[in-house]
């Protein structure tokens, strides 16, 4: 077994664009996406009988509060690279929600969304002053926000259960929440979470427009452009390119098996590397390394990162380290965040002294740096 994983660490950094810098990318993916709103809402949906445990996105994932972002901020001023760079976190981000509200009050007729910057504003004191958080770690080049998509929710099938009155999803929309497990007697929403699959290639169009939205959105909130893309839970259509690179998006981070929506539960599987190139030009990035705690032995996760790090270095490619928002949250437990930060800790420290000569950059520098 081992060995075989040694053989898969390697083989997947083999093709795809080189490197004789010692790179390190932190994709953190999830940030501005409401899951499950606090621990009221998720004990009512668990008395519900909605198996809350089942996954850790619906265990633990809500939107950061300001001690969580500043407590992932010391970690990763803890160490500095060559340049005297602290790490940084490349944070994928959503940058609308649902407006329950204004849904509710269309008989669930018409999606309606709303910045992140609002939702945040409904979820009480542990959230104040938590933009400003984002802004000061942006400033200092230690949390970097990426376009994660517009939603993370596929809002055609969000809205057909909605109007079909499935009903876990109706008691999630109460508690201002969303896709969080089917009950045991009703059928899953299929791809809930991948904002840019489609049933039919048709709803392409309007992912186009809620593209062009989400992009100009970010701009508002930030303040700059985002450069840098990866869809909500992999899935995306190459026909959305064009789009998204009208709109100033240069590289794209997709699966290394990349599934086009094709319509009618249909997909056309595609092999990407690190530096191929879009049909508009754009440079597609693959992440080889993960980095996820939460359920695991925090020890052998940071010993495998370091593993998938030095085989990327091997083969002359940067280390794009993949990790999720769910890590890093404490406002269902605070022991699971500050247990999964010690370990993240624990990943910096060993990186800066295994290589000396490490650099860390976020997504968008690494990008510009190898292609």
């Amino acid at each position: 077994m081992k060995i075989l994983e040694e053989f898969k660490r390697n083989i997947k950094n083999i093709p795809g664009k080189k490197t004789n810098r010692k790179i390190v990318a932190l994709f953190f993916d999830d940030y501005g996406t409401v899951r499950v709103k606090n621990k009221d809402s998720y004990e009512n949906l668990k008395s519900h009988g909605i198996p809350m445990d089942r996954t850790p996105f619906t265990q633990y994932d809500t939107l950061v509060s300001s001690s969580d972002l500043l407590a992932l901020f010391d970690v990763l001023k803890s160490v500095k690279d060559k340049n005297g760079k602290n790490a940084c976190v490349t944070a994928f981000t959503n940058v609308a929600n649902p407006d329950f509200d204004k849904i509710r009050k269309s008989n669930f007729t018409t999606y309606f969304r709303e910045p992140f910057t609002e939702t945040i504003k409904k979820y009480g004191k542990e959230y104040d002053g938590v933009l400003r958080v984002w802004k000061q770690g942006i400033a200092e080049n230690i949390f970097f926000p990426a376009y994660h998509g517009t939603e993370h929710i596929n809002i055609n099938r969000f809205m057909k259960a909605l109007k079909s009155n499935h009903h876990s999803t109706m008691l999630a929309f109460d508690n201002e929440s969303i896709c969080v497990p089917a009950l045991s007697n009703e059928m899953e929403i299929p791809n809930y979470t991948t904002t840019f699959d489609v049933d039919i290639l048709s709803e392409n169009e309007k992912l186009k427009e809620d593209i062009v939205v989400g992009l100009d959105m970010f701009e508002e909130i930030f303040g700059f452009r985002s450069r840098l893309f990866t869809p909500g839970a992999g899935i995306y259509s190459p026909l959305l390119d064009k789009t998204l690179a009208e709109n100033d998006i240069k590289y794209i981070n997709t699966e290394r098996f990349r599934y086009n929506p094709l319509g009618n539960g249909k997909y056309n599987r595609e092999f990407i590397y690190n530096g191929k190139k879009s049909e508009v030009g754009q440079n597609y990035i693959i992440r080889n390394g993960a980095f996820e705690p939460t359920g695991k032995d925090g020890e052998k996760e940071v010993n495998q990162c370091l593993a998938n790090i030095e085989a990327a270095f091997r083969w002359g490619a940067p280390a794009i380290i993949s990790s999720h928002r769910m890590n890093f949250v404490g406002h269902f437990d605070k022991k699971h965040r500050d247990d999964n930060l010690t370990y993240l800790a624990m990943l910096l420290k060993l990186i800066v002294q295994k290589w000396p000569n490490v650099e860390f950059l976020n997504g968008e520098e690494m990008a510009d740096a190898i292609f």
